[in-house]
This record gives C-alpha cells, sequence and structure tokens, in this order.
C-alpha cells in the first residue's frame, strides 16, 4: 500500500483554508471598492480639493479590484469541487 503525503480529507481541508483567505481578500476588496467609488465620485463631481488622486492610480486600483473580483469568481467552482462541497 502506497502512502501518500496527504490523503483526500486533508487535501479538502487543504482547499478549504485557502478557499477562506480567498474569501478574506474578497471581503476586503469589497470594502476597497466601495471607498474607492466614493473617492471617484467626489473626484469626478469636482468636489475634492486635493488634487494629488491621479486619474491613472484610479484606474489602477480599480482594474486591480475588478480584477481579483472576477478572477475569485471564475475559481469558486474549482475550490468547491475540490472541498467537495457540490
Amino acid at each position: 500500500m502506497r502512502t501518500t503525503i496527504l490523503d483526500k480529507f486533508d487535501k479538502a481541508i487543504l482547499f478549504e483554508y485557502i478557499w477562506k483567505l480567498i474569501s478574506f481578500f474578497y471581503a476586503i476588496m469589497i470594502i476597497l471598492s466601495v471607498l474607492v467609488g466614493i473617492i471617484t465620485l467626489i473626484y469626478i463631481l469636482d468636489g475634492m480639493k486635493d488634487k494629488e488622486i491621479s486619474q491613472n492610480g484610479l484606474i489602477k486600483v480599480w482594474t486591480f479590484i475588478v480584477g481579483y473580483l472576477i478572477l475569485r469568481n471564475l475559481i469558486k467552482p474549482f475550490f468547491m469541487k475540490k472541498m467537495n462541497k457540490n
């Protein structure tokens, strides 16, 4: 009988912890998207007196946040299958 380092149960637990870490960052990204959305709205409406915020910076932040949210939703079925939670 061959022994493996991680059996099926251990792999399911490992994937569950990884998924919880991904979900933690997902919650942080949702909070950040609200904050960046408020800053963007104030910037667009010319209500911001501080001109240190650049449009390129806002575009990069929005791209990162949206990219993470899309990536998380794309890999969700893979992790659900690995954790046996179909």
